[in-house]
């Protein structure tokens, strides 16, 4: 990977693990400087230790659904980094109910996390990327947003509303030299995916037929979204805003 994204200051949600993580480790590859945040500090440390091999890391613990750990930690990313230009939301979480069986308390608790929380993500930095400009915000949605799953509907619902958040932020951050996209993956297997995995009444053929609806043959990797990343960090996406890269082997035209 070259390194394009030399100079560029960046602040990860959900960088302890998961997609989150294959972004952090794509953005300090192309050159970047990155802070990482989430709310397991055992996480965070064994990142840390993973990405300081690749270049200059920090972490700071806190949960993005309450607005006074966004604050602490906007504030301490942008001590670390010397300001910010670059912002990357890719905490997130999920339920498994349909519009019969999934309760209120699921509902709401899915709602908090995958769009209260990168609300409140980009409420805080905004002031920073402003200053920084041009700047970008990456919000990591799903594939559900556009491709319903049965038995998800807090889950699709949330991803929905983070296209639509992406959509309505690029309009209000434009003319600031802000620029606010999204990326929608299938399937990738990270330590979530293979959480609610484990949930289904068999794990082992739910998989194989997942893996099944990809017309390229695999699943995801998070590296394939820390590339994707990268290129909406990068001038070569200089002139894309509001949009939503779709990475899903396929399966959409399947």
């Amino acid at each position: 990977m070259t390194r394009d994204l030399a100079g560029k200051r960046v602040l990860v949600y959900g960088g302890g693990s998961g997609l989150g993580l294959g972004c952090a480790r794509a953005m300090l590859a192309a050159g970047a400087s990155v802070f990482i945040t989430g709310r397991r500090r055992e996480k965070l440390e064994a990142a840390q230790k993973e990405l300081s091999a690749i270049g200059r890391i920090g972490v700071c613990e806190g949960d993005f659904t309450r607005e006074a750990d966004v604050a602490a930690v906007t504030d301490a990313a942008v001590a670390f980094l010397g300001g910010l230009d670059t912002l990357i939301v890719s905490s997130g979480t999920s339920s498994i109910g349909s519009t019969m069986s999934a309760t209120l308390a699921d509902f709401e608790k899915v709602m908090a996390t995958n769009l209260t929380g990168p609300f409140l993500a980009v409420r805080a930095a905004a002031p920073h990327l402003l200053r920084s400009a041009p700047a970008a915000v990456i919000l990591i949605a799903s594939i559900v947003a556009v491709v319903p799953m049965k038995e998800r509907v807090a889950y699709c619902t949330s991803k929905a509303g983070l296209l639509g958040m992406t959509r309505a932020m690029a309009i209000d951050l434009a003319q600031h030299g802000v620029r606010v996209n999204a990326i929608s993956p299938s399937l990738v297997m990270t330590e979530l995916a293979r959480e609610i995995m484990s949930r289904e009444a068999d794990p082992a053929a739910t998989l194989a037929r997942r893996q099944a609806q990809h017309p390229l043959g695999r699943l995801g990797d998070p590296q394939d979204i820390g590339a994707a990343a990268v290129y909406l960090v990068s001038d070569g996406s200089s002139w894309m805003t509001g949009q939503n890269i779709i990475l899903d082997g396929g399966l959409t035209i399947a």
